[in-house]
C-alpha cells in the first residue's frame, strides 16, 4: 500500500532473514556470557539481550525499566523495545549477580514523511467513527500478552508474505488530507488482494476483529511480551482461541479500513511497545525450552466480512522528521 499503523495502520524486508550482530559478547564470571543485538539501535528498534551459561534466571534493568527474561536452550533471552521518542545516545542495560553492564548505542534517525489522500471519514472521523476507533485501540492493545507470559514461539520469525515488497517503513510521518497527522506503527509489503498472509511464528489468536481504520485485524500472541498484528486484511482465516504454528494462514491481504489500496500492513509488540519489523526479523532468538502448547492439525477457519474499500492515494515525501517523534496515532 500504503497504509499507517496501529491504527496508523528501513531496511528492507528481504534482508529480515539476516542475522543482527551482536552488540557485546563479553564473558563474566563462572563463564557466564552476555551478548545484546543488534549492535547498535535506532529509535523504535527491538534489542535482545541473551545470557549463555547461567542456571538462575537473570534479572535487570534497560533504560531502567524491568527486563522479563525467559529460558532458552544454553541460557535466557529478555527484549525490549527502544523508545520512539528516545534521544541518541547510550543506552544502560544494567544486569544484577556479577554480571557486566552493557551499553547500546542509540542513533539518531530521521523518519520518512509522506502525504496521503483518503475519504474524508478517514482524515476527519465523525464523532460516532472516532468512539469505534478508541475502542478498536484498546481492545488491540489489550491482546497483546504480558512479559511474563511464557513464550508459545519456537525459535525465530519468519515474514508473513511470500515475496513481499517493502512499500511502507516503520515510523513513517504520515499527513491525511493535508490536516490529520499520525505516525506508522508498522511495515507495509506489497500483496495482491486475496494473497495469503501467514503467521510470523508459533502463538495464539487472541483478536480478530474488524476495525474502523486497519480495517479487518488479527492479532497473534507469540508468549513472552511478543505479538504480531495484521492489518487490512479481505478476511480472516482463524478465530480467537487457535492456537498456530509458524507459517499457519491468519487471512488474506486486501485494502479494508484506511488503505489506499492491496497490501499487508505487519505490527509487531514486544515489551515496551511496537517496533520495527525488519530490525526484529534479524534478532537471533533461540530455542525456548518451555514446551510451546500443542498445536492441533488444523486450525478453524472463521472470518470477517471485509468492508468495502474506498478510493485512496499515497505519495511519499523527501521531507524527514527526526526523532523524537510526533504524537502517535493508533491508526
Amino acid at each position: 500500500m500504503k497504509s499507517t499503523g496501529l491504527c496508523s495502520c528501513a531496511a528492507a524486508l528481504v534482508a529480515a532473514v539476516l542475522v543482527a550482530a551482536p552488540a557485546w559478547a563479553e564473558p563474566s564470571a563462572e563463564g557466564v556470557t552476555v551478548t545484546v543485538a543488534p549492535a547498535e539501535a535506532r529509535p523504535g528498534d527491538p534489542v535482545l539481550v541473551t545470557v549463555l551459561g547461567s542456571a538462575q534466571t537473570p534479572k535487570g534493568k534497560a533504560a531502567g525499566k524491568d527486563l522479563s527474561f525467559f529460558a532458552v536452550r544454553g541460557g535466557h533471552q529478555a527484549l525490549f523495545a527502544v523508545p520512539m521518542d528516545r534521544k541518541p545516545g547510550e543506552l544502560a542495560i544494567e544486569l544484577r549477580g556479577g554480571l557486566p553492564r552493557q551499553v547500546v548505542p542509540v542513533v539518531a534517525h530521521e523518519f520518512p514523511a509522506a502525504d496521503v489522500t483518503v475519504p474524508d471519514e478517514y482524515a476527519n472521523p465523525p464523532p460516532e467513527a472516532r468512539k469505534r476507533i478508541d475502542d478498536d485501540n484498546r481492545a488491540i492493545r489489550k491482546a497483546f500478552g504480558k512479559p511474563g507470559d511464557p513464550p508459545q514461539f519456537r525459535g525465530d520469525f519468519k515474514q508473513p508474505v511470500a515475496g513481499g515488497r517493502p512499500t511502507s517503513p516503520f515510523g513513517e510521518q504520515r499527513t491525511f488530507n493535508a490536516v490529520a497527522k499520525s505516525q506508522h506503527l508498522g511495515l507495509d509489503v506489497t500483496a495482491r488482494t486475496g494473497a495469503k498472509v501467514k503467521a510470523i511464528g508459533d502463538g495464539t489468536v487472541v483478536l480478530v476483529r474488524s476495525c474502523f481504520l486497519p480495517g479487518n485485524v488479527v492479532v497473534v500472541d507469540h508468549g513472552a511480551g511478543i505479538a504480531s498484528a495484521y492489518f487490512h486484511l479481505q478476511l480472516a482465516s482463524v478465530v480467537e482461541g487457535d492456537i498456530i504454528k509458524r507459517g499457519a494462514q491468519v487471512g488474506r491481504a486486501g485494502q479494508t479500513g484506511r488503505a489506499t489500496g492491496p497490501h499487508m500492513h505487519l505490527s509487531v509488540w514486544v515489551p515496551g511497545g511496537f517496533v520495527d519489523p525488519a530490525t526484529f526479523f534479524r534478532l537471533p532468538f533461540r530455542p525456548p525450552v518451555v514446551e510451546p502448547a500443542p498445536v492441533p492439525d488444523a486450525v478453524s477457519a472463521g472470518a470477517v466480512d471485509p468492508a468495502p474499500a474506498k478510493k485512496a492515494s499515497y505519495k511519499s515525501r523527501k521531507k524527514t522528521t527526526k526523532s523524537p517523534a510526533k504524537k502517535k496515532s493508533a491508526k
